[in-house]
């Protein structure tokens, strides 16, 4: 998509930006969510270490039968199960093996959707009526969100399908609207959109496995500060990968032109509401142990796979201490 910039502005020439300026809101970021109140010891994980082998298996056939290159099954599947056992470390190795899974078909449509968009146009039309996916990948996605039920609550597997739906019912409009451009007044637009391609409810029910409590009451509350720690985390940790390929097309850029600010400083402001939304959790937690543990567990992952995961480039930042 091409945007237009705010008034005055230029986003293209703004995509370099002073590096030490996203470096210092960076560092800052993760020192301030990393330095959590209490110490990591608290955090417990489960990880299954035939996890990568088992994703590459079950997928490299799936990938070929697409006519998609085998680079992108090892790529896809490390950040799968890196993301599985990193931020879900919390959860039984049976359900990393479905997050691993689900996140390499949806980075697949994501990354990949551009080559194949009569299937991604058609995923949801065929979901609801039971026909064959028109990508053979999308089969295996379609075959995932039924099982969603063995593993979580229905509200969370409802949550997994509609939410599955949608993105990638917007992963398809952003592979065809190129010629769209946002204006300063369309000032809604960012975060409807980005709510819809950011697969949030199903990344934010994961954390709480089937049977873990008899009822969703205790978390229920949680969700929208889950989604939204899950959507604008990933975006301010992405904005180095795609500043250096001079990338607009995401969140922060789309926002600072309805806002009319520079990307970096809509990157610093973003990053702030993160971290109170993260604070906002720990209030609304209180004194139940057995929910802060997962927060925490899930909080500390979401930060350190993006720092630890390759296709965030992070590495290559200088944080100093």
């Amino acid at each position: 998509m091409t945007y237009a910039a705010p008034a005055g502005k230029n986003i293209t020439s703004s995509v370099a930006e002073p590096h030490h300026d996203v470096r210092d809101i960076l560092s800052d970021f993760l020192k301030r969510g990393m330095a959590n109140k209490h110490a990591r010891h608290s955090i417990l994980r489960h990880k299954d270490d035939h996890l990568y082998d088992d994703i590459i298996k079950e997928v490299a056939d799936i990938f070929a039968a697409a006519g998609d290159d085998k680079i992108f099954v090892e790529r896809f599947s490390r950040t799968g199960c890196d993301l599985a056992q990193i931020t879900y470390g919390h959860t039984s190795t049976e359900h990393q093996h479905y997050i691993a899974l689900y996140t390499v078909c949806l980075l697949y449509a994501d990354d990949l959707g551009i080559r194949h968009l009569d299937a991604l146009s058609q995923f949801a039309r065929r979901f609801s009526t039971g026909e064959k996916q028109l990508n053979p990948v999308l089969d295996k996605l379609t075959e995932l969100m039924r099982q969603a039920y063995d593993l979580w609550p229905q509200v969370g597997a409802d949550a997994i399908v509609s939410g599955t739906l949608e993105a990638v019912s917007a992963m398809y409009i952003e592979c065809t609207s190129g010629d769209m451009k946002i204006t300063p007044q369309a000032t809604l637009w960012p975060n409807y959109f980005r709510n819809r391609s950011g697969i949030c409810p199903p990344y934010a029910h994961f954390n709480f496995m089937k049977n873990w409590r008899s009822a969703p009451d205790s978390y229920l509350q949680l969700l929208p500060y889950l989604e939204f720690y899950i959507i604008a985390a990933n975006d301010v940790l992405s904005f180095y990968k795609e500043q250096l390929a001079g990338e607009t097309k995401n969140y922060i850029h789309i926002r600072a032109t309805t806002d009319q600010m520079t990307p970096v400083d809509m990157l610093r402001q973003v990053a702030d509401e993160v971290l109170a939304s993260g604070e906002r959790v720990e209030l609304l937690i209180g004194d139940d142990a057995q929910l802060m543990r997962i927060w925490r567990s899930f909080e500390h992952g979401v930060l350190e796979f993006h720092v630890k995961t390759q296709r965030y480039q992070l590495a290559g930042l200088t944080f100093g201490s």
